[in-house]
């Protein structure tokens, strides 16, 4: 006669206390893997070269240059000497090249203006071999900074930035360091590294900040060696002023929300400016509105640099 076997006193409860602790342990296991792999991709982004010269966007007189970072880097660059006496020093986004922005390089070509297009440390043929989303960085627009100062056709008082996303982060982070920064224009940027993780990673995968963000910071401070938690230009931007600075955001922004730029804007000081793109996401600004844009991009620097005194 076949007798029934006795679930043991609290079978049920401890089946389920494992299925969670294996649940629990699967999502713990799952968290820190996409959190080291954003991590990993954040300082190791890998590098592009650049699929255009100045000769594809119109610009004739130009020449390949190298300079050193302030940490002693060779960084790589493309120079087209001012006409007009002004430069602006111009800055890509992550993962990106000096390429980038050769689009706005030639829009202010046009109208007389210098232009050095910079590869950033781990980017394009410059050295280097880890990127820090601005806190090195930095020292990279300081080298590019002191290049320009060294070129007869500039005067020293008329140089600007442009950057785009972590280029933008980097410019008002330079600008805020170097007072020989006059204009400063930022475009797609974060208010901070933290809240760029945040709104990035649940861009790209769904899934909520916490606990992937936090992950992410310590993942990339362990392998960078340096602290890009305080990468903050939210907090750096009032350094600027008086100098001029002018944000620019697409409205459609899913990797960068249009809500930092506003917030940076409300943290600048005088002179600001905000120019919010309709229609238009993280890259692309040019080609989203052509007219209005070149009229917003060269007319600040008109502003805030051809009219101050010459040398």
């Amino acid at each position: 006669m076949r007798t029934t076997r006795r679930r043991p006193p609290g079978y049920w409860r401890n089946l389920f206390l494992f299925g969670l602790t294996v649940l629990l342990v699967t999502f713990a296991a799952l968290s820190i893997r996409l959190a080291h792999q954003r991590a990993m991709w954040l300082v190791h982004p890998g590098r592009s070269t650049p699929h255009r010269t100045p000769d594809d966007v119109g610009i004739a007189q130009w020449r390949e240059v190298d300079f050193q970072s302030q940490d002693g880097l060779t960084l790589s660059a493309w120079l087209v000497p001012a006409r007009n006496g002004a430069t602006v020093i111009l800055v890509h986004g992550l993962g990106g090249n000096r390429a980038q922005l050769l689009d706005d390089a030639a829009m202010l070509v046009e109208d007389g203006y210098g232009a050095l297009l910079i590869d950033l440390r781990n980017s394009g043929s410059s050295e280097g071999n880890l990127t820090t989303m601005g806190y090195l960085e930095v020292l990279d627009v300081g080298g590019a900074l002191a290049f320009v100062l060294a070129q007869p056709e500039n005067d020293p008082q008329r140089v600007g930035l442009l950057g785009h996303s972590m280029g933008g982060a980097t410019a008002i982070l330079a600008a805020a360091r170097y007072p020989e920064i006059v204009a400063v224009i930022a475009e797609s940027t974060f208010t901070s590294v933290e809240d760029n993780i945040s709104d990035s990673f649940k861009a790209l995968t769904g899934l909520p900040p916490f606990p992937f963000a936090p992950l992410v910071v310590w993942f990339g401070e362990r392998e960078a060696g340096v602290d890009i938690s305080q990468v903050s230009p939210l907090d750096e931007i009032e350094a600027i002023s008086p100098r001029a600075v002018l944000i620019v955001h697409g409205e459609l922004d899913a990797l960068i929300p249009v809500k930092d730029a506003r917030h940076l804007y409300a943290a600048a000081g005088e002179p600001k400016e905000l120019y919010v793109i309709p229609n238009a996401s993280h890259n692309g600004l040019p080609q989203a509105q052509p007219e209005e844009y070149r009229k917003r991009i060269v007319g600040f620097f008109n502003q805030y640099l051809l009219q101050v005194p010459a040398k």
